[in-house]
């Protein structure tokens, strides 16, 4: 054989050697870390509510990365993503001072500089509103657990997913109870009610179910106040609703405008006979808590998504609770955080059965999802798709008692569990002022 040929059948032997190598090289590098981008509104008007969302997502950047071998909950046991190789879960936390545009600004950076491989946010559903066509456009999978307005997944987008229930579910839940209430032996004379509600998408969007639901309830609407988000006095308004005096205020406020209300309606000396909300601070387990000073929130009545007073007996719960605990400066999950903890639990389980980082295969094992309530600490019968909702996410109705705690009041047959008498009428200013205030 000539030399020169020799050498070429030399060459393609290594050629062909390094080829053979090289198929059994994995076509992507191994994934260490999971990188979950997350916008919040940790300063600015809804504050309270987006450090809830940050002490939720470091319990489950805890229980994912570390083992809980006794934790009944999806990616307890161990430590990281088995279906990763052991990769870890790291957060990448941004703050939009809850200001849209920067919310915007902050997202597509995550998206093209720190290459996140999911995105948690932001929190609240007008905002995550304006952040969903930049996630969709990306092709990354967003979720919003917490926010529950039905728009956000009633627009046919392909990669957004809550696992809580929305408004419609929620605030029905509260107009089936008044108009069930006087079966079970509450008062049979509630004829009227106004609507005070905020101006942005949450509040308004809440308002339309209300204004929907409220005459089939048998409420005739008096009032329908719209107040500005970040509203620094409400007083006309309470004068108002004073005025129109109706048995029932369906109140829709974030927390920072819902004190203020407090302030000036205890200055004009006015309290409806139900104080019914929905979401905002009702949901906010911070403005609860301070609430304990002065008795402020007893008897208001809301929607909730779980009976807060009875999952809290569950084994799994308390374990959760005492991780939260460490992040949350001893205060105790409120049912914001237990919504936020059992949608992020459920994404690094769909994250472990994909065993990929890859949005294709993220976005096909989030659709599959079929999870019991086993595996929860919240009281839904399970998590299951439609559209990006959770068709199995549930409603319940709860009222905050003497001892400043959320206790369960519908649907009935959890009602008869908790054993919790209503407080009707809503208390006095006078009332609270002279009963002893609970330890916060």
């Amino acid at each position: 054989m000539p030399r020169v040929s020799r050498r070429l059948v030399i060459l393609a032997v290594v050629l062909l050697g390094g080829f053979g190598i090289s198929q059994n090289v994995p076509a992507q590098s191994k994934v260490t870390e999971v990188l979950i981008g997350s916008v919040l509104p940790l300063t600015g008007n809804f504050a309270s509510l987006g450090q809830q969302y940050h002490w939720s997502a470091q319990t489950a950047e805890d229980i994912v990365n570390n083992d809980y071998p006794d934790l009944q909950v999806p990616l307890g046991p161990g430590k990281g993503f088995p279906g990763l190789g052991g990769a870890r879960m790291k957060l990448i936390v941004r703050d939009d001072q809850s200001r849209g545009e920067q919310a915007r600004t902050i997202t597509e950076q995550l998206i093209t500089v720190d290459k996140i491989h999911w995105f948690n946010g932001e929190g609240t559903s007008g905002i995550t509103s304006q952040l969903q066509p930049v996630l969709e456009s990306a092709g990354i999978p967003m979720t919003c657990h917490a926010c529950a307005s039905p728009t956000l997944t009633e627009k046919g987008l392909k990669w957004f997913f809550r696992t809580g229930p929305n408004d419609k579910t929620m605030v029905a839940s509260v107009f089936s109870f008044l108009k069930e209430w006087p079966e079970k032996g509450g008062p049979k004379d509630l004829k009227t009610i106004a609507l005070f509600t905020c101006d942005n998408l949450f509040c308004q969007d809440n308002r339309k179910v209300a204004t929907d639901l409220a005459p089939k309830a048998g409420f005739k609407i008096v009032l329908d106040l719209t107040t500005k988000t970040g509203a620094t006095t409400l007083a006309s308004e309470v004068q108002r609703l004073q005025g129109a005096n109706p048995d029932v205020l369906f109140n829709v406020q974030y927390p920072a405008e819902t004190v203020v209300f407090e302030n000036d309606a205890k200055r004009a000396g006015w309290m409806p006979k139900v104080m019914a909300t929905s979401n905002g601070a009702y949901s906010d387990q911070t403005w609860l808590e301070a609430q304990k000073k002065t008795n402020g929130a007893v008897g208001w009545l809301g929607r909730d998504p779980t009976a807060i007073d009875l999952a809290q007996d569950r084994p799994a719960w308390k374990k959760v609770n005492e991780i939260y605990k460490k992040y949350s400066r001893g205060q105790n999950m409120g049912e914001l955080a237990m919504r936020e903890i059992t949608g992020l639990l459920w994404m690094a389980d769909v994250i472990n059965r994909a065993k990929s980082v890859e949005p294709a295969a993220l976005q096909k094992a989030a659709n599959e999802t079929n999870m019991g309530p086993e595996h929860l600490i919240i009281d839904y019968k399970g998590i299951k798709f439609e559209n990006g909702q959770n068709v199995l996410a549930t409603g319940v109705v709860t009222q905050v008692g003497w001892d400043g705690e959320k206790h369960t009041l519908w649907p009935w047959d959890l009602a008869a569990k908790a054993n919790f008498k209503p407080l009707f009428p809503s208390p006095s200013w006078q009332e609270r002022e002279s009963k002893p205030k609970p330890a916060s």
